[in-house]
C-alpha cells in the first residue's frame, strides 16, 4: 500500500488495536481508530468510583518478547508503567501456571493508564459502535448502530473479541470461518472497598475451587493513593472462575455482587466488614481458553483483518502482539 494516502480504520481499541494503531502511525499510515467505549484500552480498563478505583479487567502484564518489554520500559520511564511487586519474593503472594517465575507490570495509577501510554499518538472516536463493514470500489464504509458511516477506508483492522468479529467480517467469509477456532470465556469481575484495610496478609492470589479464580489488593499495586503518601486504599478486586461466569452469566449484577463478596470472605477466611462500596461487573469475553494459534487474520485482497489476545493467549502482550503482527502485514501490502 501507499502510506502516503492510505487510511486505514481500526475498530476497537484495546491493547491490540491500540498497538496496530501506533504500529502503523510510526510507518507513516493516517490511522483512525473507533471503540464502542468510553475510553480506550479494552480490558486493560480502571473503573472510577466516587474516590476509589479499581483495575476490574486485566491485572497485569507480564513481557517475555523484547517489543512488548520496550513498551513496558518506556511506559516507566514516562511514569505511566511500574514492576509489581506484591509479596515478599516480589511476586503476587500465591502463583500458578505459565505466568510462575516472570516479572508482573501494572498501569500506575491504573492499569488503564499502560493504555493511554501506548495510544499516547492516537485519536481514538470513543463511544462509537461499528455494527458493519461495508465493501464499495475496492474500499470500506462502517456504519455505526446510530446509521452513521466514516470512510472510505484502504484498510480495516478489526480488534475486538472473536465473537464479535463475526458480525463485521461478513464480507470476508474467510476470515469469518476462522473466528471459530478460538473460545473464549466471560468474567464477572468484584470490586470492593473498605473504610479500613483487611485484616490479611494476601496482596494478591490464586484461586482453586469455588466461584473465585483471583483476589488483589488492588490498592497495593504501586502508584496507588495520594501520590504514594499514606497507607494503601482498602480496595479490592475479585475475578470469577470461568466456569461460575458462565453458570451466571446472565444474572442481575445486584445479585452477582454479594454472593461474590460472600465467596470473598470465604476465600481469604476473614469476617469482612460491611463494604463502602460493592459492585460487579460483567467481562462477557474476558478469557482466551483456546487460541487461534496464529498471530493475526488478515486478508490483503480485501484488505481487512482481525487481531486480538484470541490469536495468541490469555496476555495483555498476546494482544499486543497480535496488532503488531497485523500491522507489518498491512504494511507488507
Amino acid at each position: 500500500m501507499t502510506r502516503a494516502d492510505a487510511h486505514v480504520a481500526i475498530v476497537g481499541a484495546g491493547i491490540a488495536g491500540l498497538g496496530c494503531g501506533a504500529e502503523l502511525a510510526r510507518a507513516g499510515v493516517r490511522v483512525s481508530l473507533f471503540d464502542k467505549g468510553r475510553g480506550s484500552g479494552g480490558r486493560c480498563a480502571t473503573r472510577r468510583a466516587g474516590p476509589f478505583a479499581f483495575d476490574h479487567g486485566a491485572q497485569f502484564a507480564t513481557a517475555t518478547d523484547q517489543r512488548f518489554r520496550r513498551l513496558l520500559s518506556t511506559g516507566e520511564a514516562a511514569g505511566s508503567a511500574a514492576p509489581w511487586r506484591a509479596g515478599p519474593d516480589g511476586a503476587p503472594a500465591q502463583r500458578s501456571g505459565a505466568e510462575d517465575g516472570r516479572e508482573r507490570w501494572v498501569g500506575v495509577p491504573s492499569m488503564s493508564a499502560l493504555a493511554r501510554h501506548l495510544g499516547r499518538a492516537l485519536a481514538v472516536r470513543s463511544g462509537t459502535r461499528i455494527v458493519a463493514l461495508q465493501r464499495e470500489d475496492r474500499r470500506w464504509r462502517l456504519f455505526g448502530d446510530d446509521g452513521a458511516a466514516a470512510g472510505p477506508f484502504d484498510v480495516v483492522v478489526v480488534a475486538v473479541p472473536s465473537p464479535q468479529a463475526g458480525p463485521l467480517l461478513a464480507e470476508a467469509p474467510a476470515l469469518a470461518t476462522r473466528l471459530g477456532d478460538a473460545v473464549l470465556a466471560p468474567c464477572w469481575a468484584l470490586m470492593l472497598a473498605f473504610a479500613e484495610p483487611l485484616p490479611t496478609k494476601v496482596a494478591a492470589a490464586s484461586v482453586d475451587g469455588g466461584p473465585l479464580a483471583w483476589i488483589c489488593h488492588d490498592g497495593g499495586k504501586p502508584g496507588r493513593g495520594r501520590e504514594g503518601a499514606g497507607p494503601a486504599p482498602a480496595t479490592w478486586v475479585a475475578h470469577a472462575s470461568p466456569a461460575w461466569s458462565r453458570a451466571h452469566l446472565e444474572e442481575d449484577r445486584t445479585d452477582v455482587a454479594p454472593a461474590l463478596l460472600a465467596a470473598f470472605a470465604d476465600s481469604l477466611g476473614i469476617d469482612v466488614p460491611r463494604p463502602l462500596h460493592l459492585a460487579a461487573h460483567r467481562w462477557r469475553y474476558a478469557r482466551v481458553e483456546r487460541a487461534l494459534g496464529e498471530p493475526c487474520l488478515y486478508d490483503r485482497e480485501l484488505g481487512v483483518g482481525a487481531c486480538g489476545d484470541w490469536c495468541l493467549g490469555p496476555r495483555l502482550e498476546a494482544a499486543y502482539l497480535s496488532g503488531l503482527a497485523l500491522a507489518e502485514r498491512v504494511l507488507a501490502g
